[in-house]
């Protein structure tokens, strides 16, 4: 070994702000060198471990993590080649600084070789332990940029992997009108690319604008069915993100006072982390996009920048996709329009040109023979003209009404008294009643249902109309009603006719008359507006023949307001 110096100048030292916890290990079997060299590394901020011998060097190296390892070539029990070959065993070993003698320049080459960082003979200069702390400094800094330059090219690598993702799913989003489509795709890339465990999108409901619904579930690499998980507005972390229109990335779910583990439950799942994005189109929330449990570590705010970039972008994809659905639904009722009125254009014609045609001919024949008509023939004959122009006016009234249910876009229904709207239902038709000898049985009680009562009043005079009309001769008419248990409730009129033979619910349409008069059947103008009234209602309407004969004519009403169904 060389002589050992009494000193060590000062070198130039890494900055210890960027390097705070640097920590390096000098396997030096001189003490006093190691003294020096500790004690100077020491005043420049880095923490320096001593080993005396090979073997105790191999150990500390297995138990500690060092930035760099200065070795001493000749050392008892092991040389310092050997360390660094079993040093270089590990790919990503801290940088090696070879130390040796003069007469060693074979070791200096092996060690360069095997991958040591730099070297140092010791009789190249009297101060050799300054010129170590030198070469540590100069290692280190190179160490430093090394991890920059790779930290770089690693950011380079995750934006240009996070471009293709936008741009894949893009294309995707912008080649599908399907808003499940849409949705199953975003949490499908979206957890792959975040690396998490699930994702899922929650959308507010269309027919409770209070509440999210959960559309699309991807959870531990396969998309899961979401059971119809709802969560009221302002529920938990993803219901608070969709009312305030703001993000939230919290690395302790369980820790935040707006998280609600609600969801866990239904879908048997445990949150750690969550990441939340509001879906913002132009004008509105649709919901929220959400992302759970990041597999290393936690949400950062790259994790963030990428989701509500895509967030954004599936936001415009489910708005157009909405769009696209609602042109289709218009269409497809200008097109069911454009047929009824068809249909409506030649029951009309028709229930319009018989008494029309009797008006034209009594009043004509009263022009013509009025004075040779005794005043009770007048009288018959005027009768006939009023009672015609009644019907036409019936018929007119008929399509004002069906006309102002299509056109009305929103009505405020409520809880109705079903015994008063029948009985001013039969108030209407009294003198039909009369006139057929007709017998009416109503019951006592009726169930509670919601509606919207002048139009529930004419659903059941052209019910009542439509039994008289079609009824036994004299007509008998049932009157009733019964609740289900699916929240609805059943009304119905029954009559000892001869029955709807196959007809059934095509009764309510027009289009079922045929076009010859004698077969014509007369129930298309009356029944079309029954039908379009109770669907405005959310009911159902149908027509069977009854047991004992006869036919029953009925039409369903929901038991409950939405509000009070959203509060249970």
């Amino acid at each position: 070994m060389a002589a050992r110096p009494s000193s060590i100048p000062q070198a130039n030292p890494i900055d210890p702000s960027r390097t705070p916890t640097v920590r390096i290990l000098y396997v030096e079997d001189d003490p006093v060198a190691a003294s020096l060299f500790k004690d100077a590394m020491e005043q420049e901020g880095y923490t320096v471990d001593i080993a005396r011998t090979g073997a105790e060097g191999l150990a500390m190296i297995n138990d500690f993590a060092y930035d760099l390892i200065a070795l001493d070539y000749l050392l008892p029990e092991f040389t310092g080649m050997h360390i660094l070959r079993r040093l270089t065993e590990n790919e990503n070993h801290p940088p090696v600084i070879m130390v040796t003698g003069n007469q060693d320049s074979a070791v200096v080459l092996e060690a360069l070789r095997l991958g040591a960082a730099d070297y140092l003979i010791k009789e190249q200069a009297n101060n050799y332990l300054g010129q170590l702390s030198d070469i540590v400094s100069r290692v280190l800094k190179k160490r430093q940029l090394e991890r920059e330059q790779q930290e770089f090219v690693a950011e380079l690598h995750r934006q240009n992997r996070n471009l293709a993702l936008l741009n894949r799913v893009t294309q995707i989003f912008t080649s599908t009108l399907n808003e499940e489509q849409v949705t199953t795709q975003l949490v499908s890339t979206i957890s792959e690319f975040t690396d998490t465990e699930g994702s899922s999108v929650w959308l507010w409901s269309r027919a409770n604008r209070n509440l999210l619904e959960c559309v699309a579930i991807y959870s531990r690499g396969e998309l899961v069915e979401p059971h119809h998980v709802t969560l009221a507005a302002g529920q938990g972390i993803a219901g608070w993100v969709a009312k305030q229109g703001e993000t939230v990335l919290v690395n302790n779910a369980h820790a935040d006072p707006r998280f609600s583990p609600s969801s866990d439950a239904k879908l048997n799942f445990r949150t750690r982390s969550l990441l939340a994005i509001p879906l913002r189109a132009p004008d509105r929330i649709l919901g929220v996009l959400e992302l759970v449990n990041k597999r290393d570590g936690g949400f950062t705010d790259s994790d963030r920048i990428l989701a509500e970039t895509l967030a954004s972008s599936a936001a415009i994809a489910i708005e157009n996709a909405r769009l696209f659905e609602h042109l289709n639904e218009q269409a497809e009722e200008l097109r069911l329009r454009n047929e009824e009125l068809d249909a409506f254009a030649h029951t009309v014609a028709h229930d319009l040109k018989t008494p029309l045609s009797l008006v034209t001919g009594f009043a004509d024949m009263l022009r013509e023979n009025i004075d040779m008509l005794h005043p009770d023939e007048i009288n018959i004959y005027l009768n006939h003209i009023i009672e015609n122009s009644m019907r036409m006016n019936h018929i007119i009234e008929s399509l004002l009404m069906l006309a102002g249910v299509r056109g009305i876009s929103h009505v405020d229904v409520e809880r109705v008294d079903m015994g008063q709207i029948v009985h001013e239902a039969l108030r209407r038709v009294e003198f039909m009643l009369e006139e057929r000898e007709a017998v009416v049985h109503v019951p006592t009680e009726w169930p509670a249902a919601v509606g919207y009562g002048p139009w529930l009043e004419e659903v059941w005079y052209n019910y009542v109309v439509n039994a008289l009309k079609y009824g036994g001769n004299p007509p008998v008419l049932w009157l009733g009603a019964e609740a289900s248990d699916d929240g609805e409730i059943c009304f119905w009129v029954q009559d000892n006719g001869p029955g709807v033979a196959d007809h059934g619910d095509k009764l309510f349409t027009p289009s079922l008359r045929s076009q010859r008069a004698e077969e014509r059947k007369g129930y298309g103008l009356g029944l079309s507006i029954v039908k379009r009234i109770v669907e405005r209602l959310h009911g159902r309407v149908g027509a069977k023949n009854a047991s004992g004969g006869g036919s029953i004519f009925y039409f369903t009403l929901p038991d409950t307001l939405e509000e009070d169904k959203d509060k249970a």
